[in-house]
């Protein structure tokens, strides 16, 4: 039973700031604040990190 709580507490740690990662980049204030350009398709340099809100517009990175 020890086993499971500590495997527990283990997870909930690990897994907490999960969500801190994957928060959406959708709209060209964020996609700047992140430190990315709105663009079209990213080139070989630009890695996406998200969309702009516009169609076809992505939020690019440099690698």
């Amino acid at each position: 039973m020890k086993l499971y709580c500590l495997l527990l507490t283990f997870l909930l740690v690990l897994l907490s700031p999960f969500p801190a990662f994957i928060q959406a980049i959708n709209n060209p204030f964020t996609c700047l604040i992140k430190g990315g350009i709105c663009w079209g398709p990213c080139s070989k340099d630009f890695r996406q990190i998200g969309t702009c809100g516009i169609p076809k517009s992505r939020c690019c990175k440099r690698k």
